[in-house]
């Protein structure tokens, strides 16, 4: 049976016409939501995509910057107990790591001292190993700030695409 047959079959119906044309249109018709609905739903859908994108980059960018200080700490933790320059230099690359990264997001921290002229010639220009938990503990400090504020910047952006923030004002 073609579609205009149906509906003409559905339109000559005498008992009810409209839920007649609506079986003649099949299921989608029937299962149609009205447009407020479908606009609320498609707004709602937008906001929480774009929500979840800005927090997803936060979340991404925080769980990168928790593993860099894990892995200096371990780095530390070996340096500590072997005296190896190999071992030395990858805790101090981890650290510039860490640092770099920071600066990039306008997180800046003392960094902790060298060596310098106590230590043995190749022991210079390392980091001083007593000064370095207090740096991490500085660092993680500083993220878990920016990662509160990343978190009230989707925050703030989640109440304007709401339209939530005009009406708080």
């Amino acid at each position: 049976m073609t579609e205009m047959t149906r509906i003409e079959a559905a339109a000559s119906d005498k008992a009810d016409p409209g839920a007649a044309l609506g079986a003649a249109l099949g299921a989608e018709f029937a299962a149609g939501e009205h447009p407020d609905t479908a606009r609320h739903r498609i707004q709602h859908d937008f906001i929480m995509t774009v929500t979840g994108l800005s927090r997803e980059s936060a979340d991404r960018k925080y769980a990168y910057l928790t593993r860099l200080i894990e892995r200096a700490k371990e780095e530390l933790g070996h340096a500590r107990s072997a005296s190896n320059e190999m071992r030395m230099a990858a805790m101090q690359q981890n650290i510039d790591e860490l640092d770099a990264y920071l600066e990039g997001h306008g997180i800046r921290a003392k960094l902790p001292n060298r060596h310098g002229d106590d230590a043995s010639a190749s022991l210079a220009k390392f980091y001083a190993l007593e000064e370095i938990p207090a740096f991490l503990g500085e660092m993680t400090f500083l993220i878990d700030l920016w990662y509160e504020q990343e978190l009230a910047k989707v925050h703030e952006e989640l109440l304007k695409l709401t339209g939530l923030a005009a009406r708080l004002r």
